[in-house]
């Protein structure tokens, strides 16, 4: 059994002023493993809050967090990209948790952009199961944040009649406060930094944001972890 955990950036809109790219990251854990990974995850936080200040229970929502505008928590900037920086290589390093994204380009993309992109999320999560043999048991619980990612119960209907990793779905998907959950929140940086790197507002037009930008692209270095749809 796994559970996925997943956030968006993006909009699966085609009005002006819409995202030109949709976007889905995940991160795939093993069930026999999530203690663990949720120990190491919780020893992250507490580094952040020992070198840089951020206070472990607070919410790592990306958007407000990496904004130039205003002391976040009473962190300068560089401050807090480096607490980005400590989080992001923390997933690159860390075995039991495994991120994956889509990234849909709506100009290039006839079908429907919301469920071509989660049915590739499925299919990489599928894939990415392959390597853990600990236990036979075969499913997949889908955990998203809140109920703005969450796919309504016509898609879960639509995955199990088209799509051969609709049987290992364990349910539908449900969303979660993602001020609850730091894997939630390690979902939404990955997905704001990505969106960051094909659609670069404020900060992130400048070259100093290259260092933080490029670790996130780093991490899905294997394809297996990271497809784009054209």
């Amino acid at each position: 059994m796994h559970f996925l955990y997943v956030d968006e950036s993006g909009d699966t809109g085609v009005k002006r002023g819409s995202s030109a790219h949709f976007i889905l990251c995940g991160l795939l854990i093993h069930h026999g493993y999530w203690h663990q990974a949720r120990r190491a995850t919780m020893a992250m936080r507490q580094r952040l809050e020992d070198k840089f200040g951020f206070p472990q229970q607070a919410e790592l929502h990306a958007s407000e967090f990496l904004s130039k505008n205003g002391m976040h928590f009473g962190l300068p900037l560089e401050i807090k990209i480096k607490c980005a920086l400590h989080a992001v290589g923390f997933l690159r390093k860390t075995n039991h948790i495994r991120p994956i994204r889509i990234i849909a380009d709506k100009a290039s993309h006839d079908e429907d952009v919301f469920r071509h992109a989660w049915a590739e999320l499925l299919a990489k999560a599928n894939d990415g199961r392959a390597g853990d043999n600990r236990c036979p048991a075969n499913g997949l619980i889908v955990i998203c944040d809140d109920h703005r990612t969450a796919p309504a119960s016509s898609w879960l209907e639509w995955v199990k009649s088209e799509l051969d990793i609709g049987r290992l779905l364990a349910d539908q998907p449900f969303g979660r406060d993602s001020k609850a959950s730091d894997f939630l929140q390690a979902c939404d940086l990955l997905a704001y930094l990505t969106k960051q790197t094909i659609e670069p507002a404020g900060f992130f037009r400048q070259n100093k944001s290259r260092w933080l930008t490029k670790r996130c692209d780093r991490l899905f270095s294997d394809p297996a972890l990271s497809i784009s749809i054209k």
